[in-house]
């Protein structure tokens, strides 16, 4: 009976989050056209803003949960090192053979994405830079370079992060948009403050939904004896990066492709140089084998994705869907040596 009970938390929690994304990518399209800000910088800086917060909270309550109890500091810095390297390799594959399952689904003439292609290059040089080099300092045994790291990862997303606003302000184009959800359902005026309240409610909501999904994976993995490196690089990043998966999939199924792709590459570029910062610096940042290979599995994917679309011109569906490949790949790999 207890079982039930939690498999049908598990799943209003489920649909708890995808209703509660389906009110910040609302609020998050009337907030950047309320700024003037361009798709970009909507997707990679504002949805992220909003959606970051439950991966990047999980290291952070491990870490310093560990501390305050004085119990197992160890397993907590390992399950912080897991969650803080499994999000780049959910967003860089999962995310990406979601949308090209979806854009498979939809109604289009042609499956591909319509977006800018110099911005999808853009943040991935940003990543790749900022990822290699983070992960490149836990070979690194003096804390002095692990700290000027941390200092050049976080100086490197401000850059990104200024720049691709600028940029987007720039280049901004007003888009035909759905009524705002908070003014369609309690009547009144669409302004600023009523798009503020939906954004930072449904952030609540997100962060909310998913603390209580995360504890159901908890549940789940401690009943079925999942092997805590399982959970930490596969389980618990799945559940955190939901959101942003959840947003990529409204926003291809709406034709708004630079939205979704924004998302997920803004999302793998906060992953990089921010949590990784936090591991950096309150973890032993010491890599073992499994993580190494998931690194190294991103990275691989990641340049034969870029070499793709350079010459190809274009990001077919396709393209998207073998990010499975490199995911689903890596999972059969951790099943069977774990």
């Amino acid at each position: 009976m207890l079982f039930l009970i939690h498999i049908i938390a598990i799943i209003f929690y489920l649909l708890m989050i995808i209703y509660a994304c389906s009110f910040f990518t609302n609020a998050t399209e009337h907030l950047g056209c309320k700024l003037k800000v361009g798709n970009n910088a909507v997707g990679s800086i504002f949805a992220v803003f909003g959606t970051s917060f439950p991966e990047t909270i999980v290291p952070i309550i491990a870490i310093f949960g560990a501390y305050i109890t004085k119990k197992d500091i160890a397993l907590g810095q390992d399950i912080a090192l897991g969650a803080i390297i499994g999000s780049p390799f959910m967003l860089s594959t999962f995310a990406m053979f979601l949308m090209g399952v979806v854009l498979f689904c939809v109604k289009r003439n042609k499956k591909e994405l319509n977006l800018d292609l110099k911005n999808v290059i853009r943040q991935y040089k940003y990543f790749l830079i900022a990822y290699i080099i983070a992960v490149s300092s836990s070979f690194i045994p003096y804390n002095n370079i692990k700290i000027t790291v941390v200092i050049f990862l976080i100086t490197l997303y401000s850059t990104f992060a200024y720049r691709t606003l600028i940029k987007s302000k720039q280049n901004f184009c007003e888009n035909i948009l759905d009524d705002l959800l908070f003014s369609k359902i309690f009547k009144v005026k669409e302004g600023l403050f009523c798009i503020l309240i939906q954004f930072l409610a449904s952030i609540l909501a997100l962060a909310f939904f998913s603390h209580f999904f995360v504890k159901e994976i908890g549940y789940f993995s401690t009943i079925l004896h999942i092997n805590p490196i399982i959970l930490s690089l596969i389980v618990t990043p799945f559940a955190t990066e939901l959101p942003e998966c959840i947003n990529s999939v409204i926003w291809i199924k709406n034709n708004k492709d630079e939205l979704a792709m924004a998302n997920v590459l803004g999302g793998i570029v906060f992953q990089a140089m921010i949590p990784t910062s936090i591991g950096i610096i309150f973890t032993p940042w010491v890599l073992n084998f499994d993580i190494l290979i998931n690194i190294l599995t991103v990275i691989s994917f990641s340049l034969i994705f870029i070499l793709t679309i350079l010459t190809a011109n274009k990001i077919k569906a396709l393209s998207l869907v073998s990010a499975g490949l490199f995911y689903f790949g890596y999972l059969i790999y951790i099943f069977i040596v774990h």
